[in-house]
């Protein structure tokens, strides 16, 4: 199984303007993941849509692994390799095991522990496929990144993010990580990853389509609750990546989407398959 997910190795942050054994082969080219943020919430919504190899899509994919909760994990590039039967690496397996490990060292930077052990792992792993799948691992290779990971939710009663991306050092030939701590804001912004191109210039309200597609915002968020509108915005954004996005054949299926607030985190819809 080849599970790709497409995105940016960093994150790009806007301002949003708004009121508050035998393993088959997948993957997932397009893609789009929305992420807003503050001190006190997060939201997150994402599409459902992967491939497999024949260039069949399929709606079931599940592109948030629940950690606790307060924190999920979510991830960019190849999330899943195998050859011959057997899984090299597993990015979203990965990251529940090493968010386990830090929870058993009681680190007060728990997130950004399990961030830390999760790079160690992953480049363990994929320096051993490189060893076991030298040519089919490398084919796994976008812009020279297998992975990026993003570990999200509270510490310390406050949010936070740590991204690790997973690279290729051409001099070494050996997998390698870099490390990146992203800067929340006291007013909610958001991101997009994957297929952003929509997102971005929704959020930034500076073309005639954008304006447009505020105003309805805005006449509509009057009947949602206060509660959900963060929310019920990335939803929209996903919706409107599915619409109007040049390759939005890429991006689809149902759309799962949460809140994380100290009190935890709430689904506001899901797929049955994804874990809670």
């Amino acid at each position: 199984m080849n599970y790709k997910i497409t995105l940016p190795a960093l994150l790009f942050w806007v301002l949003a303007f708004t009121s508050g054994a035998k393993i088959d082969k997948l993957s997932s080219t397009g893609t789009v993941v929305v992420i807003g943020w503050s001190q006190t919430k997060i939201v997150i919504a994402v599409d459902s849509r992967g491939f497999d190899d024949k260039g069949k899509y399929r709606d079931d994919i599940c592109k948030v692994v629940r950690l606790d909760n307060h924190s999920v994990f979510t991830a960019a590039g190849t999330i899943i390799h195998a050859h011959a039967g057997q899984t090299l690496w597993n990015a979203q397996i990965e990251a529940s095991n090493a968010f386990k490990e830090a929870q058993r060292t009681r680190n007060p930077r728990l997130l950004k522990a399990a961030a830390r052990n999760w790079g160690a792992h992953m480049v363990a792993d994929i320096n051993q496929a490189l060893a076991a799948d030298p040519s089919g691992s490398k084919l796994m290779l976008e812009n020279n990144i297998f992975v990026t990971g993003v570990f999200i939710g509270f510490e310390n009663g406050l949010t936070a993010m740590y991204q690790v991306e997973i690279a290729f050092d051409p001099r070494s030939r050996q997998a390698t990580q870099n490390f990146y701590v992203e800067r929340h804001r006291p007013t909610i912004q958001f991101a997009a990853l994957g297929r952003n191109e929509i997102v971005t210039e929704v959020v930034a309200d500076k073309t005639h389509f954008a304006r447009v597609e505020q105003r309805k915002w805005l006449a509509s968020e009057r009947n949602i609750p206060f509660r959900d509108r963060d929310a019920r915005w990335a939803i929209r954004l996903v919706q409107l990546t599915m619409e109007y996005h040049p390759k939005k054949i890429e991006v689809g299926g149902p759309i799962d989407a949460l809140e994380i607030t100290r009190k935890g985190i709430r689904w506001l819809q899901r797929k049955p398959e994804c874990n809670p």
